[in-house]
């Protein structure tokens, strides 16, 4: 790689590259690699590793004892700590820890941790720094210490920890990590400190901003208009929808006095004294009517970090492109109230929401948008709703990436460009190619909700692979 710097076996220097060619050296040396270290399980695994075993290595980890390369690494001297300021940039890059230590504060605290006497000099040391505003741009970190010491006071005053006030940045903290990972959220509050998961629902269930409807309804849009102007957001905004699995199951839901987790109308679903809930739940089974799906409805800004807003959650079962029709025709008419302007309506692609799209376009308005261009067979037209706006169909990028790698790798459909084709083969014979952006996994024992792999494959520099040096279809493909 890259002749044109290092002529006539001048020595490989990885500072003589830049940032492009850097990404193209990790990556080929990823395509190259015969293992890797997997620091979440703490081992060396080989690339092409059964990842099951019983009791003994799979096989290709077995070849990796007798690699000549491996075990030469393996003896290789271990640099003194003393050292480190001499330990080359690309070490900086595959720890991350090393990463923050590089700041001088949090290396002199490290330092102290690390000494045999750190009990006294180490506190002693942190509150200096506290004190010297060295973790000013650290909330989180300050809002800890804070409920640290709310902790330890009310220890010594042998009172419980209830009622505790959290800083808003140590509670937004612990609502991501909570939303990241339960068991996550759980160690953090055992080993330090902060809330419980049951303690973060309760608080999203008293909050202003919580659903308290899950129906399509003026409640849940309003809220969202009221978002944007406060925000004073005057442009367009783009609706999606989704379905997905449900664990089933019946509830009482003291706030909207009904049975929830049905598919029948609320009002079918009311309870009035305590002896209908027996009733309902019993009608509710012999009408089959438990959902197994969600459908949800979200409202977003077509900006950068803006975060969707989610407007209706209804239970369902198997819904037909005529329901799905009549929930998008309620959102329209709703935001029609509001003067929304909804420009698109997005989805997965599955049969009953691609109909129920083609069913949305197809109806009659008084006014539509056309554009018509014959030579490149443009045939475009959308309606125009009243105090809306026009609405388009759209398919998320993403699962339209996917559906079509996957459909490219089972063979169950035949994508076709020009007068050519799309093929397992093709990504297969350009996986191997030598600066291919596409790594052997993405073929090979493929992940199918694989985001990334699926971006690969239909990135420009994967699609520039396949073009001859005059732009044309190479003869490989």
């Amino acid at each position: 790689m890259f002749p044109n710097k290092f002529p006539n076996k001048l020595p490989f220097n990885s500072k003589k590259l830049n940032k492009e060619e850097i990404t193209d050296f990790n990556q080929q040396m990823i395509v190259e690699s015969e293992w890797f270290i997997d620091r979440l399980g703490m081992c060396v695994r080989s690339v092409n590793c059964e990842k099951k075993t019983y009791g003994q290595p799979c096989s290709p980890c077995s070849h990796i004892h007798f690699n000549s390369t491996f075990l030469n690494r393996l003896h290789c001297v271990v640099p003194d700590p003393k050292n480190t300021k001499f330990t080359p940039k690309f070490y900086y890059e595959n720890n991350p820890l090393l990463i923050y230590l590089k700041n001088g504060h949090i290396k002199q605290l490290n330092e102290f941790l690390n000494t045999e006497d750190s009990s006294v000099g180490f506190w002693m040391e942190l509150a200096n720094k506290a004190v010297q505003g060295a973790f000013d741009q650290k909330p989180v970190f300050k809002g800890l210490c804070y409920i640290m010491l709310q902790a330890a006071e009310r220890k010594e005053q042998e009172k419980g920890l209830r009622n505790l006030k959290y800083p808003t940045e140590f509670l937004n903290f612990l609502i991501v990590l909570g939303s990241i990972s339960l068991k996550a959220l759980d160690l953090f509050h055992q080993n330090l400190a902060g809330i419980t998961i049951r303690t973060i629902r309760y608080h999203r269930s008293i909050s202003e901003d919580a659903i308290n409807n899950p129906d399509l309804c003026h409640e849940n849009v309003a809220r969202f208009k009221r978002l944007l102007d406060s925000l004073h957001y005057k442009g367009h905004v783009v609706a999606m929808t989704d379905c997905t699995i449900l664990k089933s199951g019946l509830q009482y839901s003291t706030n909207l006095g009904c049975i929830v987790g049905s598919t029948l109308d609320r009002n079918d679903c009311k309870i009035e004294t305590y002896d209908d809930i027996y009733k309902k739940i019993s009608d509710i089974k012999q009408r089959n009517a438990i959902a197994k799906y969600v459908r949800v409805y979200v409202l977003q800004v077509p900006l950068p970090r803006f975060p969707p807003v989610i407007v209706a959650l209804i239970p369902t079962g198997n819904d037909s492109a005529n329901k799905i029709l009549a929930l998008h025709q309620k959102l329209i008419d709703i935001a029609a109230d509001f003067e929304l302007p909804i420009i698109s309506i997005g989805s997965d692609g599955a049969a009953a929401e691609f109909q129920a799209q083609n069913l949305l376009q197809s109806i009659r308005t008084r006014n539509r948008v056309q554009h018509r261009n014959s030579r490149y067979g443009i045939n475009f037209n959308c309606p125009v709703f009243p105090k809306v706006g026009p609405i388009v169909r759209i398919q998320d990028p993403k699962h339209g990436k996917k559906t079509a790698r996957n459909a490219a790798m089972s063979g169950a459909r035949l994508l076709t460009f020009g007068n050519s084709t799309v093929r397992f083969d093709q990504l297969l014979t350009l996986s191997f190619q030598e600066n291919s952006i596409m790594y052997k996994r993405d073929v090979i024992k493929l992940d199918r909700q694989d985001d990334n792999a699926a971006y690969r494959v239909f990135c420009s520099k994967n699609l520039a692979q396949v073009l001859d040096g005059e732009k044309g279809l190479s003869s490989e493909f």
